[in-house]
């Protein structure tokens, strides 16, 4: 159980620096004076497809935590800080009305549909593995500019939050490694 409860911390923190950095990145690329014409409903699909991995990757830890506390309600109340979060987010950029209402919503019932089909629960498990792997290479350039005289960071706290991504998704991706070895123990023996 402790190990269910320690990937679901990683894959929440995962997802939640994750979203930090995306957003970072949404903002940045706000202030660039040419913008591409694109048609609201060409947004909403672009932007939900964009946030979908990461709400999977947090319902995943939502649903270890729901697995822990055999309480099928910390799934459902954890959905809430994720919603306000990508609405409070979203507010602030140059998205489409459409895009503003609908993605956040849509990103969330994605990430959510493996806790409700049980068929592809699987998801939760290739999600965390995909986490894991961006986060070696976060981690690989991230050391490697943490280390080096000639680059930095803009400010520490964005050193802060690629290191936490980095650290947290590693760790997600080698628990549910560890999941699945224990998996296939119990069945082949």
């Amino acid at each position: 159980m402790i190990w269910r409860l320690l990937r679901g911390v990683f894959s929440v923190t995962a997802a939640t620096t994750g979203l930090l950095l995306v957003y970072g990145i949404v903002y940045a690329l706000e202030g660039m004076t040419t913008r591409i014409p694109i048609t609201s409903p060409r947004e909403l699909t672009t932007t939900t497809l964009w946030m979908l991995p990461w709400m999977l990757l947090y319902c995943s830890g939502l649903e270890d935590f729901g697995t822990v506390t055999r309480q099928a309600s910390v799934f459902w109340l954890g959905l809430a800080p994720a919603l306000a979060f990508l609405y409070f987010y979203e507010r602030h950029t140059g998205s489409s009305v459409l895009t503003k209402v609908a993605m956040p919503l849509l990103a969330t019932v994605g990430g959510l549909l493996p806790h409700v089909v049980r068929r592809i629960k699987f998801v939760f498990t290739l999600i965390s593995l995909a986490a894991g792997i961006a986060g070696l290479v976060v981690l690989y350039f991230t050391v490697d500019t943490l280390v080096s005289s000639t680059s930095s960071f803009a400010t520490k706290g964005i050193g802060l939050v690629f290191v936490a991504f980095g650290t947290a998704s590693v760790a997600t991706g080698a628990l549910s490694v560890a999941s699945l070895w224990r998996r296939h123990s119990e069945i082949t023996a």
